[in-house]
């Protein structure tokens, strides 16, 4: 059995599961991996669910959506420390989506199934890596992390996809530079580059267009992958943490060259992740609809590539429409089947909304009750605003979202406050970072008090958490991943 309490688990099997509010959460999921043997992981997302104390406890309206869900990098690491002690369980602590970005609201925008905006200045770029600078002294001060997913996303040049193979030539030219041309041309023209999978092998053979397009679309996100890793690595202590890296953000399927051309770059610039997230398809918040074939043949060719680096995927967006959906039928048992099991599988917020929907079925006047029906209403109405002042959290996709509420309450007056209705499964996490009059997180600090005070709700709560988190370990086969795998340091 492992010691209890966070450590790097290295490149395994295992969730990853986000704790947005960390007194609520982890109880019932830590009851699953101690009575299933799972070592997983806790995370919240940097920028956008968790920042710095000073930024969560600062009143100034900039930073309204920095650390969303109040819950701050030293209290999500100090309370999965805590509680996994507690309990005796073992996990590993990550500091997830460690980005370059613009602000998180286009991220959040973007996340909410609004168009993808791509792009940074040298501006951003620089405040970016300072903020992240700002992050890793508060994680080393509250005892580090295990793990960092860094996220350079909206450095990948989506416009190169609609360039002719001319014009991809040409640009190739004049963009990258000469002695970078060579080394590429060296390493990926005129060869064939082989993967072999248990039942399936995949060949590459990239033509010079083919690698024009990858480098011009790539290689400014992979470059800074590494920048980003030395900015963490002043902050964390060699060899006690991993590494991931994410393409998931990207708004496409990402294709086997993308892949390989990725994690190959990555190799020369001396960075080895143990996982990588691509864009399998998933969306957020969202179910899985299209064929699970389809969906099996996409994941199992980013397995077999990836596998070749030793690097293992890691799937992004795992939650569903709602807690019940598992992202669609089959969807958990196709993306083990087609990672035989090496796979690593992140959800966060479908814990919250899980609470919310509990809530939301309790009786008229309860404090439940109430509480949820006071929060869907101030989600409500804050967005009605959003749309009206067309303020920077604004898309036509929002307004769509409200629009397609309003008219289905008018032909169905039952359907008011549907914690599954469009816009409330992607913005209820509003009720965590908005304030009152006083600077309070007024709606955040009433479900804790509820939650504490109301046992009926804890209960329920603690019984439908544990369930998620049984069917997420079981279905992906995550079980007895303690005793199954076992890291071996060969020194030759």
């Amino acid at each position: 059995m492992l010691r209890a309490g966070p450590r790097y688990v290295g490149p395994i099997p295992h969730p990853a599961i986000g704790i947005r509010l960390p007194d609520i959460v982890l109880t019932p999921i830590l009851h699953a991996f101690k009575d299933y043997n799972v070592v997983g992981g806790f995370m919240l997302s940097y920028n956008r669910e968790t920042a710095p104390k000073k930024i969560l406890n600062s009143l100034d309206p900039k930073f309204l959506f920095y650390g969303h869900t109040g819950t701050s990098i030293s209290e999500y690491i100090s309370k999965a420390t805590e509680y996994s002690l507690k309990y005796g369980v073992s996990i590993e602590l990550e500091a997830d989506h460690v980005s370059l970005m613009a602000s998180p609201e286009r991220a959040i925008k973007r996340i909410a199934g609004a168009e993808f905006e791509y792009g940074l200045s040298d501006k951003e770029i620089s405040e970016s890596l300072r903020y992240i600078d700002e992050e890793f002294k508060e994680v080393r001060e509250a005892g580090g992390v295990n793990f960092v997913t860094i996220d350079t996303c909206e450095l990948v040049d989506l416009k190169v996809d609609s360039l002719s193979n001319d014009d991809v030539l040409k640009n190739y030219e004049e963009v990258i530079d000469e002695d970078t041309r060579k080394r590429l041309e060296k390493a990926y023209l005129n060869r064939t580059f082989t993967f072999i999978g248990s039942r399936r092998l995949i060949r590459l053979h990239i033509k010079k267009e083919t690698l024009a397009r990858l480098a011009l679309k790539l290689l400014k996100s992979i470059n800074y992958v590494k920048t980003v890793y030395e900015v963490i690595s002043k902050y964390l202590e060699p060899g006690s943490f991993g590494i991931e890296v994410s393409l998931d953000e990207v708004p496409q399927v990402t294709r086997p060259e993308e892949l390989f051309f990725y994690l190959n770059e990555l190799r020369y610039l001396g960075i080895n992740p143990d996982f990588i997230a691509p864009n399998i398809g998933f969306k957020k918040r969202e179910d899985y609809t299209n064929a699970l074939g389809t969906l099996e043949k996409t994941i199992e060719s980013l397995y077999i590539i990836a596998r070749s680096f030793g690097t293992l995927l890691s799937i992004h967006s795992g939650s569903g429409s709602h807690p019940y959906s598992d992202k669609g039928l089959g969807v958990w048992e196709t993306v083990r089947e087609a990672t035989e099991g090496m796979v690593k599988y992140k959800v966060s917020g479908v814990y919250i909304q899980l609470l919310l929907e509990i809530m939301s079925q309790f009786p008229q006047g309860s404090r439940p009750r109430m509480a949820y029906d006071e929060i869907f209403d101030t989600v409500y109405e804050y967005l009605k605003n959003v749309v009206r002042k067309r303020t920077d959290l604004y898309s036509r996709h929002l307004e769509n979202m409200l629009s397609e509420y309003e008219k289905i309450v008018l032909k169905n007056p039952n359907y008011s406050r549907n914690p599954r209705t469009n816009f409330f499964r992607h913005f209820f996490f509003l009720f965590q970072c908005l304030r009152n009059e006083k600077g309070a997180r007024y709606l955040r600090d009433k479900v804790l008090e509820v939650y504490e005070e109301c046992d009926d709700l804890k209960r329920t709560y603690i019984r439908e958490a544990y369930e998620l988190t049984r069917r997420l370990i079981t279905k992906l086969g995550f079980e007895n991943n303690i005793f199954k795998y076992r890291i071996e340091l060969l020194k030759i």
